[in-house]
């Protein structure tokens, strides 16, 4: 039983980690969207409301579709950006986590054309979150925490298993759904993903001349993701076998990351990977990063200087930090109310007000380096200042503080609700994996795929299966103004577009959000129609270009191309198509 524990348990220095890095990885995902948020979020975007209506699955909701306007939409984005700070701060973590996760629904659901498998993954760890005690450790949270004595570090639920099971899906069915000879028995697969050039970063144009390497990475990443799942769950030499299968998978996005963009995949993938990290790896660095033993010491009437004490002591990583009232020792207390400071002791020395500060981030294992930059005589200044400014201010902190920083009980432990529903939705992940796997005939009643819409679990891991594509395509905008003059619509430039291929075609997508949107649309010009994506990609065009010039300056028509690039077998000789897909009048 002990075994089973550990292997499915775990640590909640892990789940702090965890809770950190998927925060970061959402504050970097909100800054990269907002640069398009008319673009993919306003009616005046590629996607306005009115083609929205058809188009979100059932069961589905975005609260993003309740007003257009940018304002609105701008809004939101605050709002969800806050709430993703106080996350990764861990204030009311799972409160937060669960509007967190509301708010990245709600905006994968305002525009699912640019939509990727990093936000597949990435609302599937964020509704994991919610059943798992994020805040435990090194949070406000836990720096609030009354429970008396403090939980053990593993953790151990069904959520904790349907995390870390979660992420092993990915792999195992990724690698069922590469069924094409190209992986195995060919191994040329990696050779025809890194021909994709507007995927290819300039280190993979070098790479992809080794061809015999390309084809033992083709081997590698199939035997990985089919196997890695099993043996990370391995019994046998468990810490061994975990901590080798983690580092694999590991080094493996950071390849992706280096040959391929992907946006954010290869980061979210990273944070996913580091919930194996198991506790002794925590005892380990702990013991090897020893904090100094330093003494804290604040008035006992102040209860903001209390939880500020017990705040640093959790964030500067101070386990050995001693907290009391000054009032407690007859020859710290007086020096308290002399100078209206809080008083840090350190190896025998009294240090006060801003230079107490100092001493505990010296005192910190981890950011120790940082101290002598703070003792800089500007810093010394101004952090004097704020300190003396905040001391006067005491008694109105403790009035806010006590209201938005009370001291509680910190539950870490899951509940029977909690595990049948983390079991119920773990079982509901694993059919629709199922599902995917076009051997199964397998289809989800309808009551389930609208509940697994609703909540954002749809997953299909099927990123260059069963085998990569064939094909590299960027687009080629030539329009014409009112005046007659030729213009390149796609870089917003006068005078005719070229044909030929760019150095480097990655470049010509401003994002990752971007390429997928515009390869769908290319995507879609093979079908036999409507063409839904053209027409609202023209009217963007046509709205955007018109919002910036004047009017005999105004786009009145243009016409949409397409270069794609085939990959031909290794050694043979690439060729170009131009495909007009799309042709679109401004005014008519």
């Amino acid at each position: 039983m002990n075994k089973v524990r550990e292997i499915f348990g775990v640590d909640l220095r892990t789940l702090a980690l965890f809770r950190i890095l998927p925060g970061t990885y959402l504050l970097l995902d909100l800054g990269i969207r907002a640069t398009d948020i008319v673009a993919h979020y306003t009616d005046i975007g590629v996607f306005p409301h009115s083609a929205i209506v058809d188009h979100l699955s059932p069961g589905a909701f975005s609260l993003h579709l309740i007003n257009g306007s940018m304002a609105f939409q701008g809004g939101l984005f605050a709002c969800a950006a806050l709430l993703v700070v106080l996350l990764i701060i861990g204030w009311r973590t799972r409160w937060v986590t669960v509007l967190s996760w509301l708010m990245l629904v709600s905006l994968a659901n305002r525009n699912t054309d640019v939509l990727s498998g990093q936000d597949q993954l990435a609302l599937a760890l964020m509704f994991w979150a919610m059943f798992l005690p994020l805040g435990a450790r090194y949070s406000v949270d836990s720096a609030l925490d009354t429970t008396k004595p403090q939980a053990p570090n593993l953790h151990v639920s069904v959520a904790s298993a349907a995390l870390m099971i979660q992420g092993m899906l990915v792999y195992f069915f990724s690698a069922v759904l590469k069924s094409d000879a190209q992986w195995v028995p060919d191994g040329t697969a990696v050779y025809y993903a890194l021909q994709l050039d507007y995927f290819a970063t300039p280190f993979t144009h070098w790479f992809r001349q080794f061809e015999p390497v390309l084809q033992g990475l083709t081997y590698y990443v199939w035997f990985l993701e089919l196997l890695g799942p099993i043996l990370i769950f391995s019994p046998i030499l468990f810490r061994s076998i975990r901590t080798i299968v983690m580092l694999a998978f590991v080094t493996m996005h950071i390849e992706f990351l280096m040959c391929l963009e992907f946006g954010l995949f290869p980061m979210i993938s990273i944070v996913m990977n580091l919930t194996f990290l198991g506790g002794w790896l925590w005892d380990s660095a702990e013991r090897r990063l020893q904090p100094r033993e330093v003494q804290g010491w604040y008035d006992r009437d102040c209860g903001f200087c209390y939880k500020i004490c017990r705040l640093l002591g959790v964030f500067l990583f101070l386990r050995r930090v001693q907290i009391r009232p000054a009032q407690d020792d007859p020859r710290v207390g007086p020096i308290l109310e002399q100078h209206n400071s809080w008083v840090v002791t350190d190896s025998g020395a009294d240090h006060l007000k801003w230079d107490a500060f100092v001493h505990l981030v010296a005192a910190s294992p981890v950011f120790r380096p940082i101290a002598s930059i703070l003792r800089v005589d500007l810093f010394r200044r101004i952090g004097t200042r704020a300190y003396d400014c905040i001391a006067q201010n005491r008694p109105a902190l403790s009035r806010v503080t006590n209201r938005i920083l009370p001291m509680r009980h910190v539950r870490t432990e899951s509940g029977l609700l909690t595990n049948v529903a983390a079991g119920f939705f773990l079982a509901l992940v694993v059919f629709q994996n199922v599902s995917t796997l076009p051997a199964t005939r397998f289809e989800l009643p309808k009551q389930i795929r609208n509940l697994r819409h609703f909540f954002g679990l749809y997953q299909h891991w099927n990123m260059f299966a069963p085998y990569p594509e064939s094909a590299s395509a960027w687009p080629v905008i030539m329009g014409e103004l009112r005046d007659g003059t030729v213009v390149n619509v796609y870089n917003r430039r006068e005078g005719a577009p070229q044909f030929t291929k760019p150095e480097l075609v990655s470049t010509l997508y401003k994002n990752n959000r971007w390429r997928r949107y515009l390869s769908s649309l290319e995507d879609q010009s093979y079908g036999p129609g409507p063409y839904r994506m053209a027409l609202s990609y023209g009217r963007y065009l046509c709205r955007s270009w018109t919002l910036d010039s004047s009017r005999s300056k105004q786009l009145v028509r243009f016409q949409i191309f397409f270069n794609a690039e085939r990959t031909p077998p290794p050694g043979g000789v690439k060729e170009v198509i131009t495909r007009p897909i799309w042709t679109h009048r401004c005014f008519d």
